[in-house]
């Protein structure tokens, strides 16, 4: 199967890269990450810019600013393997050029205290916006995992940092978000949207999942929702965790929205959990584990997609070129 493109939509590296970086480590992404996706023949992925609950409130921004340093640095350590990329031409050159492409993308917007700082981060390259985590900030309310807790929508800086990131055409993803929050971001905006790391809700009954009419409304606007492989997002329990419960919802994302706009958002989480602050971890069900093993095992799962009757077209689609189409679709705006 000749599969040019393999993207992921999201994955949590900047933290750990950024903290062993701290600790007087050099060429982090080259020693700890390019192995795996080198073996899983990844083209190109959206590296989130996640600030842990320890550093909150007044370290947000100079958390953010040194992860976004880090992966400048590490790509000005290892140009013969990594390419900052904000644009799909930047995706495809890096995928010519046999390099690992990263886009920037917020998970929270905890560190954009103001919309001049918005296009600070974008001069830095940072494309992408995720209002929230499962927490609330000054822009909206995230949707908790375990959904206890009283939900709004966007405040009114979230409406303005929005309707922001729509004009510099950055990503704006929904997911963690509250369902208020994403019919504000719905009704205050006319262009893609995105869910980089949600499953469906009509498979597991989880908040921190996509409704039938999200999805539905995703894929009008010519969105894309990633594939999280988390387990806690795949499953209500820990027994019913499997990559089977995994297809399940790819199944049903595509029979919701089309192939043509799901993709992946693996959103790893295995060698980060030990990282992670216990008020973090605190706020999930239970302690989460891939169902996928990780970039290097992307080969065997998109096999099993294969056995499982989906066509090389489609697969195709889904590992990467549905993210490809829709950075070009930003392009134009």
């Amino acid at each position: 199967m000749n599969i040019q493109y393999t993207i992921d939509g999201h994955f949590d590296m900047l933290g750990d890269v950024c903290q062993r970086r701290r600790n007087g480590e050099r060429e982090v992404i080259r020693r700890c990450f390019y192995p795996a996706f080198a073996a899983g023949h990844v083209t190109g992925v959206v590296a989130s810019i996640f600030v842990d609950s320890c550093r909150l409130p007044y370290g947000a921004l100079e958390d953010a600013m040194e992860q976004v340093g880090a992966l400048h640095c590490e790509i000005a350590e290892s140009p013969d393997i990594l390419m900052l990329c904000t644009c799909a031409a930047d995706f495809e050159e890096a995928a010519r050029s046999k390099k690992l492409g990263v886009l920037m993308s917020f998970e929270g917007a905890e560190p954009v205290s103001s919309l001049t700082l918005l296009h600070s981060f974008y001069a830095a390259g940072v494309r992408g916006l995720g209002l929230a985590w499962s927490r609330r900030n000054q822009a909206a309310d995230g949707c908790d995992f375990m959904g206890g807790l009283k939900k709004g929508g966007l405040t009114q800086f979230g409406l303005d940092l929005v309707r922001e990131a729509e004009k510099l055409s950055m990503l704006i993803d929904i997911s963690h978000l509250s369902d208020e929050g994403v019919e504000d971001v719905l009704n205050h905006t006319s262009c893609p949207i995105v869910a980089t790391h949600s499953n469906a809700r009509a498979i597991a009954s989880n908040n921190r999942n996509l409704t039938d009419a999200q999805m539905a409304e995703i894929a009008r606007r010519g969105g894309l929702a990633g594939l999280n492989g988390c387990s806690i997002i795949a499953s209500e329990t820990k027994e019913g965790a499997s990559q089977e419960k995994l297809i399940e919802h790819l199944d049903h994302m595509i029979d919701v929205m089309g192939e043509d706009h799901v993709g992946f958002g693996f959103d790893f989480c295995d060698q980060f959990l030990t990282g992670s602050s216990a008020q973090d971890l605190a706020r999930m069900p239970y302690v989460s584990f891939d169902l996928v093993g990780g970039h290097g095992a992307l080969p065997e799962f998109i096999g099993r997609l294969a056995d499982h009757g989906y066509g090389e077209t489609r697969l195709k689609k889904i590992a990467g070129e549905n993210w490809l189409e829709l950075f070009r679709i930003l392009d134009t705006k």
